[in-house]
């Protein structure tokens, strides 16, 4: 049972990465995404003390023992740059990508660090959420590596499409563009499919050796060796070619259209959804490429959505307002935006 809601008086504290003059009960909240881990050690009042990163932290790509090192790491670092005693942690949270329960080794993993504070899993779809409002009532939606919505209602998920993995679902994410881009090419070099630039451009990212000039056997026999050696979410890392291109070549851009169209489709789907309120756009793909979420929201409005969109870069914001509610700290309107800039700070590039 949660305690009270309280709320928090500002702390003595120099800011970001200073020095603790004394002991205080502190917070480690973990974002655990397909690309990367993100920790930070932070007070009850959001003021992040330590920042750390690792590896991709999504059980259902990389595996529990991959997902308990990349915790750990990004642990390690975050405490280091606190300057903080482990045991001064009271509270731990991770968001995590891909599965909702127990992964074994992760929470031993941060007792070998001192960290003895019981880890609580979160879903990182609703830090998400959390990360682009201070409302407990919306709608998420993500593309990175993977891709999917919920509703969410007092801050928890009530309804959700998608998401479902590489091999079931993810339309329109980073891993179903990338697969898109991969399967053109193919079809452009088997005479099979339309000619298109993203030919040229994929055979030397994927380390073919090379070109159109090549017998064409020699360039799929390389191309299907190379592919298929990579782990099937890894080769989204061949998806910012259809944006690259989408301006010039109507194959790329056919791709990036059917990207936009499968997101709205998976927002609609969900018909318990309030079209008027807030909806949180995230994930590495969604945030960075500003064309697919114009078209996004085009299709939605369309469709009669009138809420706003706020894009984010991940979940960490919302990780930690997931922590510190499930603390009993309220973060409102006026907190959240200053564990926004707390965090920037923190990740700001050091002289």
């Amino acid at each position: 049972m949660a305690p009270a809601n309280r709320r928090c008086h500002p702390l003595t504290s120099e800011g970001p990465g200073a020095r603790l003059n004394g002991p205080m009960d502190l917070f480690l909240t973990l974002d655990a995404g397909g690309t990367s881990t993100r920790a930070i050690v932070h007070t009850a009042d959001g003021v992040a003390l330590g920042y750390g990163v690792a590896g991709g932290g999504n059980p259902t790509a990389s595996g529990a023992e991959a997902v308990a090192r990349e915790l750990r790491t990004a642990t390690a670092s975050a405490l280091g740059m606190a300057h903080v005693s482990p045991g001064q942690v009271t509270q731990a949270l991770a968001a995590m990508a891909g599965s909702a329960v127990s992964i074994a080794g992760v929470e031993e993993g941060l007792e070998t660090l001192g960290v003895r504070a019981p880890l609580q899993l979160g879903s990182d779809l609703e830090a998400i959420f959390a990360s682009g409002t201070a409302s407990l009532d919306g709608v998420a939606l993500v593309s990175g590596t993977g891709a999917a919505a919920v509703v969410v209602q007092g801050g928890t998920t009530t309804a959700r499409s998608d998401g479902r993995g590489w091999l079931l679902g993810d339309a329109g994410s980073g891993y179903w563009i990338a697969r898109r881009v991969i399967r053109a090419v193919t079809a452009d070099l088997d005479r099979r499919g339309p000619r298109t630039a993203l030919t040229d451009a994929l055979l030397p990212a994927a380390g073919v050796v090379g070109d159109r000039n090549t017998d064409k056997d020699v360039l799929l026999d390389q191309l299907v060796a190379l592919l298929y050696a990579i782990p099937a979410p890894g080769t989204a890392r061949f998806a910012p070619l259809a944006f690259d291109l989408a301006g010039t070549d109507h194959v790329a851009a056919r791709i990036v259209d059917d990207a936009g169209d499968k997101l709205a489709t998976t927002v609609l789907a969900l018909h318990s959804a309030d079209r008027s309120v807030p909806l949180v756009a995230g994930g590495s793909v969604l945030f960075r490429q500003e064309a697919l979420r114009t078209r996004v929201a085009g299709l939605l409005r369309g469709s009669g959505w009138s809420g706003s969109m706020h894009p984010v870069s991940d979940g960490t914001v919302g990780a930690i307002c997931m922590n510190l509610r499930s603390s009993g700290v309220i973060v409102d309107a006026a907190m959240h935006p200053r564990i926004v800039q707390s965090l920037h700070e923190i990740r700001a590039p050091r002289p």
